[in-house]
């Protein structure tokens, strides 16, 4: 920093003001940068016992000010007032003295303890001549309102010294003092912003480093370890909260679902759901672990590192490959598979699964393996449901107020009742299972789009999202409203598709079922995928072994 603030008269007054914002965002960026371990804490990284107290004054001449160093105390209705220091605990005093009458010019705070601070009282010395006949005298001191009065003047006729035969200050010396002092002030704040980013950086990718400090939020990191054999590629998503990168770990393809740190409550939410007992399925998306880190020099966050699935999502799969009917009853299956067993309530092999309502699907959050199946992903917004089997000691989280009920994910998969916020919260549980199958019935729609089998010459349309051709590719909130739930349309089911032999009616009765504008007439996540597992073995009367105890009615042909 500057050797003292006593240049100050130096500078020209334009110069004046942004020195001061220089020193004072200095001293802010390094008493609030987060350090997770560095080798020695600056003197104002740590509040001391006691703050400084120092006398304030600022000419009415002086452009900026120093109050921003410190925390201004009521003394009296004028000058001077009391500063109690934020990042020191040394006060500084300039004078100017002029035909030998001294006036103070700056009184207050120094941003930091340097050599001088130790100095019990006011001892002045001399800076510079700002012009003819003026002379600059500036003091560093250490103890409660020692900046009050000067000690003494140096000796007359020391050098610098205003007197007949004194020193004068050359033309231009004053200009380039302070522009040198002034490049040696950015050049130190440089310096400094890069030794941060390097203890940053140290903090979040050294493999085997010393743990972090708790952060003010809470600790967002306790507990999270790092992974030296983590490796980011390049990033595949990018949502509101997270970004999603493909990656490397131990050899192995992951997913790394990176959350900044203003989204720790989002991670901590995904993560819970993950690890929920009993969560593994075939057809949602494989949780590994937890983390901490980032893919570069930038402050580190919370990790999520999930299965990769390189296909990609169910949206761009459609939109690059038209698959036959056996594939694409094969992808609707599975996704029907992946809901129901979200939405169950099971005991298995002593574990309780809570019901859980993804409250998000949508053709972004749907992957495909490598087998052509679907796995869900993005439990972001999931919430676990009241259950009727949940062991005694066992109470799931209960969503904050109505309107944490009501939220939900992507505009144009909302239900009806979601748009229009008639949600039933009495019984929000099958409320929230009800909007989950009306998402899905827009799924199987653009997962059956794309089957040739059901076009004339094998030709399907290039991919459209589910109310594209009505609304475009960006619809608005009030635009759904008044096409889902004004005018209770729905994504255009074409007289081809009900040309199968084995069921002439169960594509349309099963889309209608299940996006009905009444919540209660839809299907159940576990009947459609029964209705799915008929079509796909039509041989099969009886309900797949997976299916449960669940009834589901019969496929009948609609008027």
């Amino acid at each position: 920093m500057l050797g003292t603030l006593g240049v100050w008269a130096l500078l020209p007054t334009a110069v004046q003001g942004n020195v001061l914002r220089l020193l004072s965002a200095a001293a802010f960026a390094s008493a609030f940068t987060p350090f997770s371990n560095p080798p020695r804490s600056p003197p104002w990284a740590s509040a001391p016992p006691s703050r400084r107290t120092c006398v304030f004054f600022e000419a009415p001449g002086v452009r900026g000010s120093t109050k921003t160093l410190g925390k201004l105390l009521d003394a009296g209705p004028g000058p001077p007032r009391i500063i109690r220091c934020l990042y020191s605990r040394c006060c500084f005093g300039i004078w100017n003295l002029t035909r030998d009458q001294a006036q103070v010019a700056m009184q207050g705070c120094r941003d930091s303890d340097e050599p001088g601070c130790e100095s019990p009282q006011c001892n002045l010395s001399l800076r510079a001549h700002p012009s003819p006949g003026s002379t600059l005298f500036t003091c560093s001191c250490g103890n409660d309102l020692c900046n009050a009065n000067y000690s003494h003047l140096p000796p007359l006729g020391s050098p610098g010294t205003p007197g007949p035969q004194g020193p004068q200050a050359a033309p231009g010396e004053s200009i380039w003092m302070a522009l040198a002092l002034l490049g040696l002030c950015l050049l130190l704040l440089l310096l400094g912003s890069i030794v941060v980013a390097l203890l940053q950086r140290k903090a979040c990718r050294a493999p085997g480093g010393p743990e972090p400090e708790l952060e003010p939020d809470g600790g967002w990191s306790a507990g999270l370890p790092e992974l030296p054999d983590l490796c980011f590629s390049q990033v595949i998503w990018e949502g509101r909260h997270a970004v999603v990168w493909a990656g490397r770990l131990q050899g192995e393809l992951v997913a790394i679902k990176a959350f900044p740190r203003r989204a720790v409550a989002q991670f901590r939410a995904e993560r819970a759901l993950y690890e929920l007992p009993g969560l593994q399925h075939d057809h949602i998306v494989r949780f590994i672990t937890a983390s901490r880190g980032g893919p570069g020099p930038g402050p580190c966050g919370p990790l999520l590192i999930l299965e990769l699935h390189p296909k990609g999502s169910l949206c761009h799969y459609l939109a690059q490959h038209a698959s036959d009917w056996r594939t694409s009853l094969w992808m609707a299956l599975s996704l029907s598979q992946g809901l129901a067993f979200l939405h169950e309530e099971r005991w298995q092999d002593g574990q309780y699964k809570p019901g859980i309502a993804h409250r998000d699907l949508s053709s972004q959050n749907v992957l495909i393996r490598e087998d052509g199946s679907c796995a869900i992903a993005d439990l972001g917004l999931a919430l676990v449901l009241p259950g009727l089997h949940q062991p005694p000691t066992w109470t799931p989280p209960q969503p904050r107020g109505p309107a944490a009920v009501m939220e939900a994910g992507t505009q144009r998969y909302m239900a009806p009742e979601l748009l229009d916020k008639t949600l039933d919260l009495q019984d929000w549980g099958a409320a929230l299972r009800q909007a989950d199958v009306y998402s899905l019935a827009l799924l199987l729609w653009e997962i059956l789009s794309r089957c040739p089998d059901l076009w004339p010459d094998n030709s399907p349309p290039p991919f459209q999202l589910a109310y594209e051709a009505e609304l475009g590719s960006a619809p608005t909130t009030c635009e759904l409203w008044a096409l889902a739930v004004e005018q209770r349309r729905r994504p255009y089911i074409p007289s081809t598709w009900h040309r199968l032999a084995t069921d002439p009616s169960g594509l349309r009765d099963l889309l209608e079922d299940c996006w009905d504008a009444d919540p209660e007439a839809r299907l159940t996540a576990e009947c459609v995928r029964q209705r799915l597992a008929a079509l796909a073995h039509p041989q099969e009367a009886h309900p797949d072994p997976e299916g449960g105890a669940d009834s589901c009615p019969p496929l009948h042909p609609r008027d």
